[in-house]
Formats: C-alpha cells, sequence, structure tokens
C-alpha cells in the first residue's frame, strides 16, 4: 500500500470511476480509487438496463453524445480482451401510430445529420421478421445494429481489477468525510486516516454533489431518479432477440424490453423523481406499470414467470446533461449527471477526464510497459460452463453449488481469491450469480452464506 501521497485520487468505485481509475493506469502516476462501501459498483451501477448504447439516442451534439460513441467504440475494442461478453442483437425503436411515426422519422433526420448514419427506418415485414412475438400493430421502427447487451456486474469489476493489476491501489469501505488543500495538495478525510493527493476527481454518483461540497463547490445538485425493473426467467428467453425500444419523449425514454447475457428478458425502467438517493424500494404500482407496458409489447411474456424484480437510482442533477466540470486552480474534477449512459459511456468519459485533468499540472507521460491484463469470469448463458472448458475440470469445478444459473464452488472459491473479493452476498451474487436464479436462493442460499461467512472469516483470522 502507498503510505505517501498520490497523485490522483477518484472517488467513488462505480463503473465511470473504475473506468478513470484504468485509465490513469497507463500512465506514469500514482493513483488511488476510494469507494464508501464495501464493494464497487454497488450504487447507481449495479442497477441498469445493460443494453450498450451507439450515442444514436442522446442529444446530438452535446459532450454526452460525443463520449458514449467513444465508450461504445471502445467497450467493443477492449471488452472481449478483459473477458467481457458483447451480444450484439441491434434494436429496434418500434412506432405503433402516426404521431409516433412522424418522431421516429425526426429522429433519425437528426441522426443522419449527427453521424450516425448505419440505423435505417424499417417497416412491418422487417420487424417482425426480426421479432415475430412482437405485438401486431407496429407501424415502423429505427434498427441499429451496433447496440449490444452486455454484463453490467462484471464491468466494473474488470475495469477495477485492471487498474489494480497495473498498480492502481483500491480502498474500500472508505467513505471521503472531508477535505481541504494545503500547499497545493488536497487532504480527504476517511475513517481509516487521511489521503494526500495532488488531484481528485469526483466520481460520486448519486453523492456527487455532496464530495463536491466538501472541496468547497456547490454549482450543481443531484437529482436522483428511480427506475424499477422485472426481470422474466430465462424460459422467456426464447421470445425475442432485439432490443426493443419505445420511441422517446423529451423527458423520458420509456419502457424496453430486452434480453440480458444471463439469458434473461429484462423490463425497465419507469422514471420517478426522487428525493433519497437511498430508496432503493420497488413499489406495487411501478411494477403493475411495467408489466402492462411489457404484455403489451411482448404479451406472450404473460405465460412466463417472473423472476426478480429490483430498482436502479440514476444520478441525475438540476440539469438535464453531463456536468464534468474541469477546476484547474484546484486540480479538481467533478463527473458527475451521468444519468443512465454511464456503462455505455465510462470509457469515453474516462478518456475524456483523464486528458483535462492531465492539463493541470506536469504532463502526465505513458508507461513505457504494456499494461498486465486481466480476464474477468464470463457469466453469460451462451458462453460454456467450467465443467464444459476442460477435458479433466477440477473437482470444484463440478460441484455445483446454484443450480439455477449453473453456479459452481470453483466459481465461487475464484471469487474469493481474487485482489478484489466480495465483501458481502450482494456482492458475492454478481461475481458469480449464484442465488441470482429462478429460486433466488431458496435451494442453495444457506450454503452460499456459509462460504461467505467462511471467507469473510478466514480473512480476518
Amino acid at each position: 500500500m502507498n503510505s505517501g501521497q498520490y497523485d490522483f485520487a477518484v472517488i467513488g468505485a462505480g463503473v465511470v470511476g473504475c473506468a478513470i481509475a484504468r485509465e490513469l493506469s497507463r500512465y506514469d502516476c500514482q493513483t488511488i480509487l476510494i469507494e464508501s462501501r464495501s464493494d464497487l459498483g454497488d450504487g447507481a451501477s449495479k442497477g441498469n438496463s445493460a443494453v450498450l448504447s451507439t450515442g444514436a439516442d442522446t442529444p446530438f451534439g452535446s459532450l454526452e453524445c460525443r463520449l458514449v460513441a467513444r465508450g461504445h467504440a471502445r467497450y467493443f475494442a477492449e471488452a472481449p480482451s478483459l473477458g467481457l461478453p458483447i451480444l450484439a442483437i441491434g434494436s429496434l425503436t418500434v412506432a405503433w401510430n402516426s404521431d409516433q411515426l412522424a418522431m421516429l422519422t425526426s429522429m433519425h433526420a437528426d441522426a443522419v445529420a449527427a453521424g450516425f448514419g448505419d440505423g435505417e427506418i424499417v417497416g412491418p415485414d422487417f420487424i417482425y421478421a426480426k421479432t415475430p412475438r412482437l405485438a401486431r400493430g407496429a407501424v415502423a421502427a429505427i434498427w441499429d445494429p451496433h447496440e449490444a447487451i452486455v454484463d453490467p456486474f462484471s464491468t466494473p469489476l474488470a475495469y477495477a481489477l485492471d487498474a489494480v493489476e497495473n498498480d492502481v491501489e483500491f480502498r474500500h469501505s472508505s467513505p471521503v468525510t472531508g477535505a481541504f488543500r494545503n500547499s497545493g495538495i488536497w487532504h480527504l478525510e476517511t475513517p481509516a486516516g487521511n489521503i494526500r493527493t495532488g488531484t481528485v476527481i469526483n466520481c460520486g454518483g448519486l453523492w456527487a454533489d455532496k464530495v463536491d461540497s466538501l472541496g468547497g463547490f456547490s454549482d450543481f445538485s443531484s437529482r436522483p431518479r428511480r427506475g424499477q425493473f422485472i426481470v422474466y426467467d430465462k424460459s422467456a428467453r426464447s421470445l425475442l432477440d432485439v432490443v426493443i425500444k419505445p420511441v422517446p419523449t423529451p423527458s423520458y425514454r420509456g419502457v424496453l424490453v430486452t434480453p440480458t447475457v444471463f439469458g434473461n428478458v429484462l423490463v425497465g425502467p419507469t422514471a420517478e423523481d426522487i428525493d433519497d438517493p437511498d430508496d432503493w424500494r420497488t413499489t406495487h404500482e411501478g411494477l403493475a406499470a411495467l408489466r402492462e407496458a411489457a404484455l403489451r409489447i411482448l404479451p406472450e411474456l404473460g405465460a412466463h414467470e417472473v423472476t426478480a424484480t429490483y430498482c436502479g437510482v440514476r444520478p441525475g442533477t438540476d440539469r438535464a446533461e453531463y456536468r464534468i466540470i474541469p477546476r484547474p486552480d484546484a486540480s479538481w474534477v467533478s463527473v458527475a449527471g451521468i444519468r443512465s449512459t454511464g456503462l455505455s459511456g465510462a470509457l469515453g468519459i474516462a478518456e475524456h477526464v483523464v486528458a483535462l485533468a492531465s492539463g493541470f499540472g506536469s504532463h502526465l507521460a505513458r508507461k513505457s510497459r504494456e499494461p498486465r491484463p486481466i480476464r474477468v469470469p464470463s457469466l453469460c448463458s451462451l458462453d460454456p460452463r467450467p465443467w464444459e472448458r476442460t477435458a479433466t475440470p477440477a473437482r470444484a469445478d463440478l460441484e455445483i453449488v446454484c443450480h439455477c444459473e449453473g453456479t459452481t464452488l470453483g466459481q465461487i472459491e475464484s471469487a474469493f481469491a481474487s485482489p478484489i473479493p466480495p465483501r458481502s452476498l450482494k456482492a458475492l451474487k454478481r461475481r458469480t450469480r449464484a442465488t441470482f436464479g429462478r429460486c433466488q436462493g431458496f435451494y442453495c442460499g444457506a450454503r452460499v452464506r456459509m462460504l461467505l461467512d467462511e471467507a469473510l472469516a478466514g480473512r480476518t483470522a
């Protein structure tokens, strides 16, 4: 552990903070990634639709549009070497009436003018060839072949593991409770002691305004927006193989229906402005609205079971735009208002933020050596299971702990042996899919809890 001074402190280990830490690991500098919770990706990053957007549905000419497009390109180029699955199944933004068709036509013209020329307007024949179970009555759609579904849990983990493997320090359970600057050095107060750094990059997500206030800045305020989701059982996966999107309104992108890389079907989100960023509740009204929308779009979903429901809280601000604010005189960058496009834009955001921060002082020099590679195990339902990957699987890879998801003892033990091991049941679920399946841990929950308790006891022994 670096006990001295850091060049950069990244506050917040969501997908954007982890991507920025990874980007900084390519340079000859000392970086620390600080997370208030016991695990990374445990805030806004854990609750999204896991669709990798091209940027064609973001405000054209905006910073968000540019960084999402760049993030999408980089994800396709870099994710495979990290072991992250990408299923480029494409999306259909569907119009159901003449008013929506007019909006769709305008959207497409704007997208082409902005440089997104790969999407095309298609008619009912194309739509129903792509998704024959879709409700009747679709008038037209924009077909975007480059949109994809990805693993939203393994992505921040992969970025953080890559950063740690390449000399970034990760410190969990360390909320920043105070900040002051003395002689050009920031002192960040945490329960584990002060952290000294030349530059602060605030990726506090839902609490970015609170973190900024510690540094003396108050030019934006967070506006959390809750989005509820329904997860349908894997039996529903055969109903569609494309992302179905609604024609968005100026204030709401609407409810989408999409497959997941885990073999389920996902419906959501709602859009509810809330006051408390810790309000992760699902509601009867919200879930009922989602189910009604789901059956209106894909009627046969009514014959399939709901496996789970969950909620995501998106970190908006008082403006509907990214709030990436460089503060050169203070050596501080605020990275806020990332909202629902953080997963898609993270690598583009990281590149942009590091370029901003490198101008604060001495020029950042790239490391002379190539980055040390890492890979995370793929949790995609289409990839071989552990017992299928070798002719002679290890015994632990033959012992299935979670039968719904096919999670083996070997996968769980590997998660505990990671440089960033899970420290909670939720974190273990995100690493391995254990207890995420149809029975929601009814069969394996006690065993999984016991394995976690034993691992935690071993770390403190």
